[in-house]
C-alpha cells in the first residue's frame, strides 16, 4: 500500500507540475517563454525518464535470468552426460548414486517475474515442462537408487537401471526437452544422429 501511495503522489506532483509548467509557458510574456519552457521540458524528462529506468532495469532483469538459465541448462546437459548415467548394459548390473538435475535459476526466474508473459509465453511454457520433467527425473532417481540399494538380487538391479535407461523413458525426455530448449534438433546431440 505504501508503494502504490508513493507512486500515486510521485506521478501526481510530476503531472501537476507538467500543467503549471504548460500553462505557466501560455501566460508567460514572448520576452519571457525560456524558463517555463525549460522547467516544463525538464518536467518531461523527469517522468519518461522513470518509464525508461524501470523499463531498462526489467530488460536487464530478463537479461540475467536468461544467462542463468542457459548456464544452467548447459550445467545439466553435462550432468546427463556423467558416468552414473552411461547407457551401457554393462553396467546396468551396478548400485550407482545419480547426480541431481539443478532447478534454482529457473525457479528464480519464476519466483522473480523476470520472464514476460507477452514476450516469453512460448518459453515460460517450455520452462514449466522442464521444471517438471526434471523434478520428475529427479524424483525416479531418487526412487531408482533407494530400490537399487535395497535390493540384493543384482537381476532386480540391472532391470531398475535398464528401465531408467529406456527409449521412452525419463532421461531420454530430458535429453530432448533439453534440446529443445536450446533450439537444437534431439537427433543432432545423440551419438550416430
Amino acid at each position: 500500500m505504501t508503494r502504490l501511495a508513493i507512486t500515486v503522489a510521485t506521478f501526481g506532483a510530476l503531472v501537476i507540475a507538467l500543467v503549471l509548467g504548460l500553462l505557466w509557458f501560455v501566460v508567460s510574456p514572448d520576452g519571457q517563454r525560456w524558463e517555463p519552457a525549460v522547467n516544463t521540458l525538464a518536467l518531461l524528462a523527469g517522468i519518461t525518464g522513470i518509464f525508461a529506468e524501470r523499463w531498462a532495469a526489467e530488460r536487464e532483469r530478463r537479461k540475467q535470468a536468461l544467462f542463468s538459465i542457459a548456464a544452467e541448462l548447459e550445467h545439466n546437459r553435462w550432468l546427463l552426460e556423467d558416468e552414473a548415467f552411461s547407457p551401457d548394459p554393462a553396467r546396468f548390473d551396478r548400485r550407482r548414486v545419480y547426480p541431481r538435475l539443478v532447478l534454482s535459476a529457473v525457479d528464480s526466474a519464476f519466483a522473480s517475474g523476470a520472464l514476460s508473459p507477452r514476450r516469453d509465453i512460448e518459453r515460460i511454457e517450455l520452462l514449466h515442462r522442464w521444471r517438471s520433467t526434471a523434478n520428475a527425473v529427479n524424483r525416479r532417481l531418487d526412487l531408482t537408487e533407494s530400490l537399487t540399494f535395497a535390493s540384493t538380487s543384482a537381476a532386480e538391479v540391472e532391470q531398475f537401471n535398464r528401465a531408467l535407461h529406456r527409449d521412452d523413458g525419463y532421461l531420454r525426455g530430458v535429453r530432448d526437452l533439453l534440446d529443445e530448449l536450446s533450439g537444437e534438433p534431439s537427433a543432432a546431440r545423440r551419438p550416430g544422429g
